[in-house]
Formats: structure tokens, C-alpha cells, sequence
């Protein structure tokens, strides 16, 4: 083996493995999404099991909160 083929092979292994995260944390993404609630004042919440209720203005803040959390 010499040394550009393995320097593609660990190239393609990292694509790979960057690939794989990325489709992780989209679908907790989408999983964190359902989970999120609309106020009438345009704010959000979440009330996870096993959690504690949270309110935001930014849906974006709630879905790292779940994730972070691992509430989804």
C-alpha cells in the first residue's frame, strides 16, 4: 500500500464518520422539534418526561436544551 491510498482510505473513513454524525443530530433535531410547544405570546416550552418545564423565545435554544439534556 502506498501512501495516497492511505490517505484516501483515512479521508473516506472521516467523510464517513462525519456523515454518520450529521445524520445523528438531524434526526435528534427532528425528535427535539416535536417536542417543543407553542405559547400564545410567541413563546415556546417544552415539559419533558422526567424534566423540568422551560419556556423561550427561541425555538432554537429549546431544541439544544432537549438535546443537550438528552431528552431527545
Amino acid at each position: 500500500m502506498n501512501f495516497d491510498t492511505y490517505l484516501d482510505a483515512k479521508d473516506n473513513r472521516r467523510q464517513v464518520t462525519e456523515a454518520k454524525f450529521h445524520d445523528r443530530i438531524s434526526k435528534r433535531e427532528e425528535i427535539a422539534e416535536l417536542q417543543i410547544g407553542e405559547l400564545s405570546d410567541g413563546k415556546y416550552y417544552v415539559f419533558p418526561v422526567g424534566g423540568k418545564y422551560k419556556e423561550s423565545t427561541s425555538r432554537v435554544d429549546l431544541i439544544s436544551y432537549l438535546i443537550r439534556n438528552k431528552y431527545a
